[in-house]
């Protein structure tokens, strides 16, 4: 059930990216909702149901755009797995490492998607541009705060409905006597 809600939480982050947000101003960029919700997917659901979730939503985000088909997926699965495979075992509270981990992976995408940028030869300079890294940095942090709460209320909702339709197993209480 949680997979499916997510993954109706996609398509609408991807309409409301591709529609509503690209009215911005183009000095104030465009908040990339399709990341953070790969980065609040690598944190919250497991492998297989995070993978899939995560290449559904990037190939929607491609195909509704249409530009270099097939990189962001890639990138979001690389994002997944990294953040995945850092998270697996870090002992502190996840709200300490939560955005902090999640502006690394950011700014790592950007300046690797910056870098296929300039070896497919599609624009003449190779050096990346910090403005608009920093203002889409500033978004993704303004946006991640806000969205993983919502999300993660979202995920606890739609678990907690999941869990009340399936019938509870009862355990027998059985008394050793020693």
């Amino acid at each position: 059930m949680p997979i499916l809600v997510f993954f109706l939480v996609a398509v609408m982050a991807v309409v409301a990216q591709t529609t509503f947000l690209q009215a911005l101003p183009s000095f104030l960029g465009c908040p990339d909702l399709v990341f953070t919700l790969v980065v609040f997917i690598a944190y919250r659901f497991a492998w297989l149901p995070g993978l899939l979730l995560v290449f559904c939503t990037a190939w929607m985000l491609e195909a509704t755009v249409g530009y270099r088909l097939g990189i962001y997926a890639i990138q979001c699965l690389v994002v997944f797995t990294f953040l995945k495979t850092i998270t697996r075992n870090i002992p502190i509270r996840e709200s300490f490492y939560q955005v902090p981990l999640g502006i690394l992976a950011f700014v790592l995408s950007r300046v690797f998607s910056s870098f296929l940028i300039s070896m497919t030869g599609d624009e003449p300079t190779a050096v990346v541009n910090w403005w608009p890294l920093l203002r889409d940095t500033l978004w993704f942090i303004l946006v991640a705060c806000g969205l993983f709460k919502a999300l993660d209320a979202l995920l606890s909702s739609a678990e907690r409905f999941s869990r009340r339709g399936r019938p509870a197993v009862k355990s027998a209480n059985i008394r050793r006597d020693l």
